[in-house]
């Protein structure tokens, strides 16, 4: 049965709402912000970004697309920061090696994702169908081969309201990483648990062992790095001024969320359900508290600015660390063989990160060329989607939906979290590149 027009109007406010903000994206809240990103540094990317730009340069731009492209690529950026910060490490680690291997996605591999994920006829669908960027294809592969229990992909990230306890984190550990785990990797798994709750690591790719013995685990790339350095105890004291920054910026930024998801809550209670823009204004007239969600807004405007603050001091602690990491470069003792293999995937993770980075910024870019062209022709596109059918169209809508209400949480975390994973992962790259090369020496 084929959809009349008048329920595809049901979406026109938030898809209209989409077409605006992505029309504006160049801005990404502010043009000093997007100029942060440095759009242009796409080097860590290679294959994987000229794959992008082709299938982009293919397609008739859309506002369904350019909506998918702007949640893709605030999946890269939080997954490239969670690996960096928020994942264990150890020289028998299988996760680094695994993680890159995405990167070069396979098309059976990318065919085998979408089909899972996305429904074969929307996709088969002549001409009128929906095809997810090649990146969208190696976000879903990173969070699978990763996580056990990976959120779906359409998500606004969510934090617990209370912190997890002792049991709770021992119990993740243990389930991760096994008896007997070293528990200075509890600090990630309280992370996960508070900050990213659908996100349980696979237990197979988190191993400890190297030539079949425990190996040592750190809780994440920055400790590693500290365990390889010659200036162990210098670089200390300027990783704590960087620790006590993130912690400031994970509460400002969680102040921001609550108060977004509030006059969310507090709109749409308002609103309601109107099936016209005319339908909404009138309302809104009749049942808006007006001064209420004037408060919330004045609010929001004041932790927004502070959370820019804190992300601005955070990025000069990460300058000032990354100075004295850089100093490491010189050093030359030689590696063990397993110093070597903690090493290779300190590298690997960085490499990972870095590319998923310039998939966030490629994906940027397209959306900003596309989204004009996309928002102008927005309503034909409805009409189009609608002519394949209820059984193709509704996901598709409801996509649109989705997205088109996950769109400035996404726009703030690319805006926000993308020059800091450039700031923590720049300095690690090639950083034992000489030592690595070079002859290993016998464990002590």
């Amino acid at each position: 049965m084929r959809m009349r027009w008048r329920n595809v109007r049901k979406i026109g406010p938030p898809g209209l709402l989409a077409a605006a903000l992505l029309a504006s994206l160049v801005g990404c809240e502010s043009t000093r912000t997007f100029l942060d990103m440095k759009p242009w540094d796409i080097r860590g990317c290679n294959w994987s970004c000229v794959e992008e730009a082709w299938v982009a340069s293919q397609e008739t731009p859309t506002v369904e697309a350019s909506l998918e492209r702007v949640n893709t690529a605030a999946r890269l950026v939080e997954l490239g920061e969670l690996m960096l910060q928020g994942l264990p490490l150890s020289a028998g680690s299988l996760w680094p090696q695994e993680m890159r291997g995405t990167l070069t996605l396979n098309a059976q591999s990318f065919t085998r994702m979408l089909q899972e994920n996305y429904s074969q006829r929307v996709l088969s669908a002549a001409g009128l169908g929906f095809r997810p960027s090649p990146w969208t294809g190696r976000a879903l592969e990173l969070q699978q081969r990763l996580f056990s229990t990976p959120p779906d992909l359409h998500y606004e990230p969510t934090y617990r309201s209370k912190a997890p306890s002792e049991d709770e984190v021992h119990a993740l550990a243990e389930k991760v990483l096994g008896p007997g785990h070293d528990r200075a990797s509890h600090k990630n798994f309280f992370r996960l648990l508070r900050y990213h709750p659908g996100f349980i690591p696979k237990r197979e790719v988190f191993t400890a062992q190297f030539d079949g013995k425990a190996a040592e685990l750190y809780p994440n790339v920055m400790d590693a790095v500290l365990a390889l350095a010659d200036n162990h105890d210098d670089l200390l004291q300027f990783r704590q001024a960087v620790l006590d920054g993130e912690e400031v910026c994970e509460r400002a930024y969680r102040d921001v969320e609550e108060s977004a998801r509030r006059i969310r809550e507090l709109k749409s209670h308002t609103f309601g359900n109107p099936t016209t823009p005319e339908a909404a204004a009138q309302k809104g007239e009749e049942s808006a508290p007006a001064k209420e969600l004037q408060e919330l807004e004045a609010q929001f405007d004041t932790e927004k600015t502070e959370y820019e603050a804190t992300v601005k001091a955070y990025q000069s602690s990460l300058q000032q660390l990354s100075v004295a990491v850089g100093q490491i470069k010189n050093q030359s003792a030689a590696f063990t063989v397993e110093q070597r293999a903690l090493a290779i995937n300190v590298q690997a993770v960085v490499d990972t990160a870095q590319s998923l980075l310039a998939g966030t910024r490629l994906l940027t870019v397209i959306t900003t060329v596309h989204a004009p062209k996309a928002a102008l022709g927005f309503r034909n596109e409805l009409l189009r989607i609608a002519a394949t059918g209820g059984d193709r169209a509704v996901p598709r809508m409801k996509r649109i939906v989705v997205n088109s209400s996950l769109l400035k949480p996404n726009l703030s975390l690319i805006a926000s979290e993308s020059s800091v994973l450039d700031a923590e992962s720049r300095p690690y790259d090639d950083l034992f590149e000489k030592r690595i090369n070079a002859p290993t020496i016998a464990a002590p």
